[in-house]
């Protein structure tokens, strides 16, 4: 019981966090979309000249109603499944530190990605310009396809292809370098990190999560936005590869982790002032 009360406490804490964190970083993250979804090569400041010319400033933001509405929930369940699994996986024996960080983080993902696909394929539209507005976004794609529409074609797929490597990655650089800091701030005589540091270590986790997973990032974004034009994540990754080449796949690259970056370093100094305030023991 007191390992799930720190699980609900700590998704809590993650979805407050995660909450801010869109809210200041959206027009990275619509750029990246922008940017994955067309057929010619746009970079960062062409892509975000497209956006202002469609719908002036407001463009940058397309799609962050629906990503609170469906990212608070869904990172709040990963966190506190997340919390909620290594409770139990750090009593295991046979894993290391790193094992139950890794599989906890991969659990925790794998359930929120079927919270998320939902809201991505709509975001994600809404950043392409597929559909002018959020209502018309859902009646036009519950009247195509009803709620199957909101998991699009191999959507799970390929949001866990992507998030559950990504999820694992990140954790076990954040939390690697947590450990370490924090025997740097006891040996100073601080109780725990400072807010920089913690800032800092998760900046270098998303750094590194992210490229890690930029070409399944490509995929997932032409699947979720064109989903008629391929038969699987595999075709598009195939048809990608052979129409633009392996470049195709660092599409994104710099506006994702200009979005990323920041988006983890203060995701994670907010999630753990989150935390000390909901009083989260681990």
């Amino acid at each position: 019981m007191e390992n799930a009360l720190e699980g609900l406490k700590n998704g809590c804490a993650s979805g407050l966090a995660s909450g801010c964190v869109k809210t200041l970083l959206q027009p990275f993250d619509t750029i990246k979309t922008v940017q994955q979804f067309s057929s010619e090569s746009l970079n960062f400041f062409t892509a975000g000249r497209l956006l202002l010319k469609r719908n002036g400033v407001g463009a940058l933001y397309s799609g962050l109603g629906v990503s609170l509405v469906g990212a608070m929930p869904s990172i709040g369940i990963y966190f506190g499944i997340y919390q909620y699994c290594r409770g139990k996986l750090d009593q295991s024996p046979r894993l290391s530190p790193l094992g139950s960080i890794a599989l906890s983080a991969g659990i925790g993902n794998f359930v929120a990605s079927f919270f998320r696909v939902p809201y991505e394929i709509v975001k994600q539209r809404l950043q392409a310009g597929v559909y002018p507005d959020t209502a018309t976004a859902l009646r036009i794609m519950y009247a195509d396809g009803g709620v199957g529409a909101f998991f699009g074609r191999g959507g799970i797929a390929t949001q866990l292809a992507r998030d559950v490597p990504y999820a694992m990655v990140t954790l076990m650089v954040y939390e690697s370098l947590q450990t370490a800091a924090r025997r740097r701030a006891a040996a100073r005589g601080a109780a725990k990190p400072s807010h920089l540091e913690t800032m800092l270590i998760g900046a270098i986790a998303g750094g590194v999560g992210t490229l890690a997973t930029n070409p399944m990032d490509v995929v997932k974004t032409r699947m979720m936005t064109a989903p008629h034009l391929y038969a699987s994540a595999w075709d598009a990754a195939v048809v990608t590869l052979r129409a633009d080449g392996a470049r195709a796949f660092a599409r994104g690259a710099t506006p994702r982790l200009l979005h990323k970056v920041p988006a983890n370093g203060l995701f994670f100094a907010a999630y753990e002032l989150f935390r000390t305030l909901l009083g989260v023991r681990r």
